[in-house]
């Protein structure tokens, strides 16, 4: 019996936004804010399909929960947006515009966080083939935000680590390739609190740090929001929770070291 296999290749976001499958598909925007009423109700997302086959797509809504490490949960919410359309056939090197509009359900008090799934619809296939199908997916972040609402980030907590990071294929000698290799990766775990009642999106702020090194020499690095976009995504902290986020540096730092955020 032959097996049909799907492969899903979910660039999240925010993780990033690029297609995958030799550029098969590019979506734009991959955020977008919303108001929970009137015109900024709705958002339009466009998929252009680069190949020369008709390409299935869907747009499926999700509740998104961020963990402090980055761990996203989704939790389906198709009940609280209207899509349209919500599944389409795009045609080869076509473009298809797909509207989405957040549906009201009482007053919010401060901004949620969501993510439209844009996923390519798995073709079947005859039962006598065998072959993997590239499924592509592209989580676009869809924040609804009240008027009035403002993020209030703190910088709870600082600690030095060092960590074991993989070494990539190439940065392993060739007869190396296929053996699991590390490096210590030195830096600071830092874990920033939001108060406020609308989202802080740490990878857009600027970020200076200051302390010492583990020899006793002073240290300090200042990041602009492109070098912190670079680092560590949008690195959205909703309201009321936290994040921690990994900040490299040259060597392993002494404890006391300090954190300002640019906003």
């Amino acid at each position: 019996m032959f097996l049909k296999w799907v492969k899903f290749v979910l660039p999240l976001l925010l993780l990033t936004g690029m297609a995958t499958g030799a550029q098969a598909a590019r979506v734009t925007p991959m955020s977008v804010d919303l108001e929970p009423q009137g015109t900024r109700s709705t958002a339009r997302i466009e998929v252009a399909n680069n190949e020369d086959r008709q390409l299935p797509m869907e747009v499926r809504m999700y509740r998104g929960v961020i963990g402090e490490r980055g761990e996203l949960t989704l939790e389906p919410a198709d009940d609280r947006f209207m899509v349209f359309p919500p599944q389409t056939l795009i045609a080869p090197n076509g473009k298809q515009v797909f509207r989405i509009q957040y549906l009201p359900d009482g007053p919010l008090t401060q901004s949620e966080v969501y993510y439209a799934a844009v996923s390519q619809i798995p073709v079947q296939l005859p039962a006598e083939q065998s072959r993997i199908q590239v499924v592509m997916r592209f989580n676009v972040l869809v924040n609804v935000v009240p008027d009035g609402t403002t993020p209030d980030p703190v910088v709870a907590q600082i600690a030095p680590v060092s960590r074991e990071v993989e070494l990539g294929p190439d940065e392993k000698a060739p007869e190396n390739k296929d053996v699991r290799k590390t490096r210590t990766e030195n830096g600071l775990e830092v874990r920033i609190e939001n108060k406020g009642n609308r989202y802080f999106p740490a990878g857009r702020s600027g970020w200076t740090i200051s302390g010492v090194d583990g020899a006793g020499k002073p240290y300090s690095a200042e990041y602009n929001a492109a070098q912190m976009s670079e680092m560590i995504g949008m690195g959205i902290v909703a309201p009321g929770r936290a994040r921690v986020f990994f900040i490299p540096t040259p060597e392993k730092m002494a404890a006391g070291a300090t954190v300002t955020l640019k906003r």
